[in-house]
């Protein structure tokens, strides 16, 4: 069952819960940003996504203490710029960190026309910081422990399974793996118009499957659908029309499982999609039982096979 953190109920309308950075009621303030929680897939290990809103401003967002989490992660600017040590991602652009491996610092997506950002915490086990300096673990460990305890989370670290990060763009190198709209091209190109990256992380049986979309104006991004667990869209940059409705940058959607979706087609300027199956399980069984068919599903049936394959000979390998 999936859960929405917000402190006013978000409520669902046919299948889905609509969440905007421009209507941010009931998102709590933490860290210098305004923040929703979303917990979706496994109720023990699923993934734990957190969108994050930064106020306008000129001047960079100050920079974290180095730490690191128990779960592999994934974060996204999808408006303003994300700095994490020496690295920076602007609009569209990706990153994807081991399980485990500390990193300098890092900040909330940030800019003069505001921080939009997702975080996804692949294993909500590991979601906790991990302050490498062990006067900072002394105060922030337990308050992370806390939190954990609130959420009903069985906090685990080290995480079981990480790193567990393939990609159809590369392995990861240093412990991460940088990716982005920006270089779409460089992604197959599943029917006229639409092209695709996918990635796996967390949980290596049951953990969440990232798919990144570059569509077309008026090409199918993804066709009617109806899976047994959870499912994020998030639009980058573009929009997409579901049944009359519209996504666009800054719309948040959480599908709920075993309902009939309707696809999800492209608007007039195209769209970059960011779309998060919350368990692997349930999509392969969507992709086996042909409730999510087309060739939009024959690719995504294929490169899912891949993935899990490579994970396994990298695990073999290690």
């Amino acid at each position: 069952m999936y859960r929405i953190l917000s402190t006013t109920p978000m409520e669902s309308v046919d299948g889905h819960v609509d969440a905007s950075y421009t209507d941010r009621t009931g998102w709590a303030e933490d860290m210098g940003a305004t923040i929703l929680g979303i917990m979706v897939g496994d109720d023990r290990c699923g993934p734990f996504v957190v969108l994050s809103y930064v106020e306008p401003s000129e001047e960079q967002m100050p920079l974290s203490f180095a730490h690191a989490h128990a779960s592999d992660n994934w974060r996204i600017s999808v408006r303003g710029t994300t700095n994490m040590g020496r690295d920076t991602y602007g609009q569209g652009q990706f990153r994807f960190h081991d399980g485990g491996v500390p990193y300098a610092s890092d900040n909330f997506a940030w800019g003069p026309d505001g921080g939009y950002g997702i975080i996804m915490f692949a294993d909500r086990r590991g979601f906790a910081i991990r302050p490498v300096k062990a006067e900072i673990a002394e105060r922030i460990t337990p308050q992370q422990q806390a939190a954990g305890a609130f959420l009903g989370i069985e906090m685990r670290d080290p995480c079981p399974g990480a790193p567990a990060i393939a990609t159809t763009m590369g392995p990861t190198t240093r412990s991460h793996l940088d990716g982005g709209f920006d270089a779409s091209d460089e992604w197959d190109e599943i029917v006229p118009g639409v092209r695709m990256a996918a990635g796996i992380a967390g949980e290596p049986g049951c953990g969440p499957v990232l798919v990144f979309l570059d569509c077309a104006a008026g090409c199918e991004a993804v066709p009617a659908h109806a899976i047994g667990s959870e499912t994020i869209v998030a639009p980058v940059s573009g929009s997409v029309s579901a049944a009359g409705a519209t996504l666009a940058e800054g719309d948040v959607r959480v599908e709920e499982s075993d309902v009939e979706h309707p696809a999800l087609v492209a608007g007039p300027d195209g769209a970059q999609l960011v779309v998060i199956f919350a368990d692997r399980r349930a999509l392969l069984a969507a992709l086996n039982e042909g409730t999510l068919a087309g060739t939009f599903g024959a690719a995504l049936s294929t490169t899912l096979t891949e993935l899990q394959s490579q994970l396994s000979l990298a695990r073999s390998a290690s």
